[in-house]
């Protein structure tokens, strides 16, 4: 199932690779801890938080942006994130908007979040106008959780990422397959579902589709330690990927 967000998070990421490719900024470990939370007290250990791609396009044949925040925590602790996303029309007015709560972002580490705004799926909340610019900002203490969130990596590996023919009910012209083995590396037992996410990369790095939803594939219930197949098809994309990397965290 595609296009469901959950508004609090934690992460996972692996890379796949159909031709060998590597990102400018580091990515979080899959197998990280989150065993501590930074809440900044200086500006300089803040993270940063930018628009780093977006694209509009129609999802069932309405108007869609998509958009991925690069966020990079340059603190020496794990950071609880939150995010607001605006599309804006060409007089500057909002024509939709969501906030959301990212996962865990470990120390050192940088994450592409992808969102998107708009649509005609049951889930998605039509734009009320033309969007002409999208802004990203970090929300302060959204929902009362951002800096307190604590839901720790789980692992991937064994990460494939294939071109496909399935429909991504999107005008992008390219729709991707990907398959992933998820492990549950916290402590305690994974159930209620997950949400997930993949950020497709061009041979130069640059971010070309995606796409976010909940999980079919995943258990009602994960123990500790045990794993599961992802299967994901129909990812869009606006230009040949090269590169997957693939998200996914309790919730």
């Amino acid at each position: 199932m595609r296009r469901v967000i959950s508004l609090s998070a934690a992460a996972i990421m692996a890379a796949a690779a159909l031709t060998a490719c590597s990102s400018h900024d580091k990515q979080p470990s899959a197998d990280a801890s989150s065993s501590q939370l930074n809440k900044p007290s200086t500006a300089a250990a803040a993270p940063a938080v930018r628009l780093a791609w977006s694209h509009t396009g129609t999802f069932f044949d309405e108007p869609q942006v998509w958009y991925v925040a690069r966020v990079k925590n340059p603190g020496r602790a794990e950071a609880s994130v939150a995010l607001d996303a605006r599309a804006l029309d060409k007089t500057g007015t909002i024509v939709g908007s969501n906030q959301a709560v990212l996962p865990n972002i470990p120390a050192g580490a940088t994450f592409d979040y992808f969102g998107y705004l708009g649509g005609g799926g049951a889930f998605a909340t039509k734009l009320t106008g033309t969007p002409a610019k999208i802004q990203v900002s970090q929300a302060k203490n959204a929902f009362g959780q951002a800096g307190s969130v604590l839901q720790p990596m789980l692992r991937t590996s064994g990460t494939t990422l294939m071109l496909g023919h399935e429909d991504t009910y999107t005008n992008a012209p390219y729709s991707y397959n990907l398959s992933v083995k998820v492990t549950n590396s916290t402590q305690d037992v994974v159930s209620g579902g997950v949400t997930q996410q993949v950020v497709l990369y061009d041979a130069h790095g640059q971010v070309v589709g995606g796409d976010t939803g909940s999980s079919d594939n995943a258990p009602d219930n994960l123990p500790a330690g045990m794993s599961y197949r992802e299967q994901w098809t129909g990812i869009p994309a606006v230009a040949k990927a090269t590169r997957a990397v693939y998200t996914v965290w309790p919730g």
